[in-house]
């Protein structure tokens, strides 16, 4: 059994819908910071770089780094 854990940057927005739409990516820079994070979101916003199914991203809700971690119970 191993114990493993792993780090995602994790952005939400808001869609033109007034729907959330999360997004996230694997191994982010330990020393990324508020603003790097702010800046990303923002120019995904404006560039207009994805489409959900609840409509364009318009705006942030949330971001940050996350890190999860898992225990095998299965050999």
């Amino acid at each position: 059994m191993a114990d493993t854990s792993y780090t995602v940057l994790r952005l939400v927005f808001t869609t033109e819908n007034g729907k959330k739409h999360a997004m996230e990516f694997n191994n982010p820079k330990s020393d990324i910071t508020e603003q790097q994070v702010n800046d990303l979101m923002q120019m995904i916003i404006s560039k207009n770089i994805f489409t959900t199914k609840n409509g364009d991203l318009t705006g942030i809700a949330d971001g940050g780094v996350v890190t999860r971690s898992f225990h095998d119970l299965v050999p």
